[in-house]
């Protein structure tokens, strides 16, 4: 009998210890231990690179783009532009002092009503100098062909022509913009940074920086952040009859927390910006697991299997304000590590129950 309850009470054991081997492995788990810098351990044997955040550190990181005055090579994208007229526009022209040329206009006349509409074939049809072929040439020129020819009937004729309705040129907005539809290309130049604009497309929720402008079946990535908060028209262009874009939605340029924090969560970019403190802010340290000393971030770096690991030791006066200078970068993994007390906390919360089985097991078979 003794031998019968030796051996049911090693089985148990052996079960016992299989059961709590899981629950002190319930799954992913990051330990501080793996980011401890050991003096008598080779940096290069480390599985990261540990970086602390220091002052000398926030001074060496590239200034937050809204603090960067605006550049002073910034190019003008203007320069030299001129709108050609095409098929279905509408042109207005006047000839002063000859109101028989002239359409009347009114407060209730359309555009369509109020000139020419250029025909598919891009031509108008004027008095006394007939069928004119006006696409492709800009207003001026279509002024003075009309002045040249309509000087034979009538004399030093003065003219005006202006385009008043645009409907020849367009382009297309999609994405992750509040207003996705077709914008005309005017006499009045319109560069990429103003589409996107115009569409509502600088929000949190667009990727600003992975613009992609589609123009004869070639694609084309832009970033506008320098555009916007620089005044840097190099990242900028001048878009054309049929090009197409597209503003992604911002599923990339996000930052990650984990850890010991009181909301885990993936937070966007706002106008690539987002510093550590927000973070911090935004997800809050859990204060009675967290161990304020070591907050990291990882990011990745030039080897994938050795990131970067910046340390904040938070329990030191004016980390928090280093924080608030710390910019962070797409696809950083801020990590609140535990404290060693909640660790040992944990331990036992796991522990006591397989422990207090024990108890009863070898009470049982005492009895």
């Amino acid at each position: 009998m003794v031998q019968e309850a030796m051996v049911r009470k090693l089985t148990l054991l052996m079960l016992l210890t299989q059961l709590a081997g899981c629950s002190w492995a319930p799954g992913l788990m990051l330990s501080a231990d793996d980011f401890e810098q050991d003096d008598s351990v080779n940096q290069e044997s480390m599985p990261v690179t540990l970086i602390p955040i220091t002052p000398s550190l926030i001074e060496k990181q590239p200034r937050s783009l809204l603090t960067v005055p605006p550049v002073n090579n910034a190019t003008n994208l203007t320069t030299g532009y001129e709108y050609k007229v095409g098929p279905q526009d509408v042109l207005n022209i006047i000839v002063w002092e000859h109101p028989e040329l002239t359409i009347p206009t009114g407060g209730q006349r359309s555009a369509e009503q109020d000139g020419h509409r250029v025909s598919s074939k891009g031509t108008i049809f004027y008095p006394y100098v007939g069928v004119v072929l006006v696409t492709g040439k800009t207003t001026e020129e279509i002024r003075n062909e009309l002045t040249e020819k309509l000087s034979k009937y009538i004399r030093k004729p003065q003219l005006d022509v202006r385009v008043v309705d645009f409907n020849s040129q367009k382009v297309q907005v999609a994405g992750a913009v509040e207003k996705p539809d077709s914008y005309p290309i005017s006499d009045v130049p319109l560069a990429l940074s103003d589409v996107v604009n115009a569409a509502g497309g600088n929000n949190k929720n667009a990727d600003i920086q992975s613009v992609i402008l589609t123009r004869n079946g070639v694609n084309k990535r832009y970033n506008l952040l320098d555009r916007y908060y620089r005044g840097d028209t190099s990242e900028d262009v001048l878009l054309q009859n049929g090009d197409v874009i597209y503003v992604p939605a911002n599923t990339v340029h996000k930052v990650f927390v984990m850890g010991e924090v009181a909301k885990p969560a993936a937070l966007p970019l706002v106008d690539g910006q987002l510093t550590l403190a927000d973070v911090l802010a935004a997800s809050g340290i859990d204060q009675n697991a967290a161990d304020p000393e070591r907050i990291f971030v990882l990011r990745r770096g030039e080897d994938l299997n050795k990131p970067y690991a910046y340390l904040l030791d938070a329990s030191e006066p004016g980390a928090l304000i280093m924080a608030t200078a710390f910019q962070l970068q797409a696809l950083d993994v801020v990590f609140v590590s535990t404290a060693d007390i909640t660790r040992w906390s944990r331990t036992l919360t796991q522990l006591l129950p397989t422990v207090q089985t024990l108890w009863t097991i070898d009470r049982i078979t005492a009895d």
